[in-house]
């Protein structure tokens, strides 16, 4: 009996190692498949960024222009300088991937347990890693593109100092980059999460390895088009998305902006 027991007991040991061993295999193959995506949508949301910055003044100009706010004040993106980003391109690239890797890491450390669950925690996870490391990471960048002799100009980019301006308290950036730069980051994370969930149930699951392959070609492919497509496509894209999350919201119909109403403006 008392054999009969201690097998019992091993059987029940070696079941659970399998268990524990194939849902780590299954988490390490859902972190690759993220890899792609995650990055790409890092890189877009800075991109953004940088065009939200470069804007801010302006769009403060041509907002005080405006008698009504019905229609909001036109500004006609334009394509970054490519070798300036470049330059900032290591900020995103290193937040996209430590943001996907924490989210994944944190969010299956105890077992994949209800799956919709596990998505959405991992979405979150990367919205707010990516975004928070980017606050630390940008002003570290511009530190050392300083340092090395190679600043970003305003002949490179407009308003060059609008990217590089971290504020009158330097360590609040970090913070304020979190509040102001989330809405790109669960945008960001939506985007990942509903293309990993479609590319893995278009496969059938992550149980082979040939799968996950698949699952991770697909996911290149859309990361690099989509990239491509914002770096060097037409400016719908950029423009469509610049509308999304930097035009300012249209007032009321009818209502009077601050400056009229005070008599500012005439």
């Amino acid at each position: 009996m008392e054999r009969l027991l201690e097998k019992s007991l091993d059987d029940q040991f070696a079941m659970e190692r399998e268990r524990r061993s194939a849902q780590a295999l299954l988490n390490r193959r859902l972190l690759w498949i993220m890899f792609p995506l995650g990055t790409a949508f890092a890189v877009a949301a800075y991109y953004l960024d940088i065009s939200t910055r470069v804007a801010v003044p302006v769009l403060a100009e041509l907002q005080q222009e405006l008698l009504y706010y019905d229609p909001r004040p036109d500004y006609d993106v334009f394509r970054l300088n490519l070798s300036a980003f470049i330059r900032l391109l290591p900020s995103a690239l290193i937040a996209g991937t430590l943001g996907i890797w924490v989210s994944v890491y944190v969010v299956t450390y105890n077992g994949r347990k209800f799956l919709a669950w596990m998505y959405g925690l991992i979405g979150l996870g990367y919205a707010v890693s990516f975004t928070a490391l980017l606050g630390f990471l940008i002003p570290l960048n511009v530190w050392i593109l300083n340092k090395s002799g190679l600043p970003i100009t305003d002949s490179e980019i407009p308003f060059s100092d609008e990217i590089t301006s971290f504020g009158d308290v330097v360590f609040m950036f970090p913070y304020s980059y979190l509040v102001t730069g989330m809405e790109r980051g669960l945008w960001a994370a939506a985007a990942l999460v509903i293309l990993s969930v479609l590319g893995v149930r278009l496969v059938g699951g992550l149980v082979t390895l040939q799968r996950m392959i698949r699952v991770v070609s697909i996911n290149v492919v859309i990361a690099v088009i989509f990239v491509g497509m914002l770096l060097f496509g037409q400016n719908g894209l950029h423009q469509f998305l610049f509308n999304q999350f930097v035009q300012p919201p249209a007032v009321t119909k009818g209502t009077q902006p601050q400056a009229i109403s005070d008599g500012i403006l005439p």
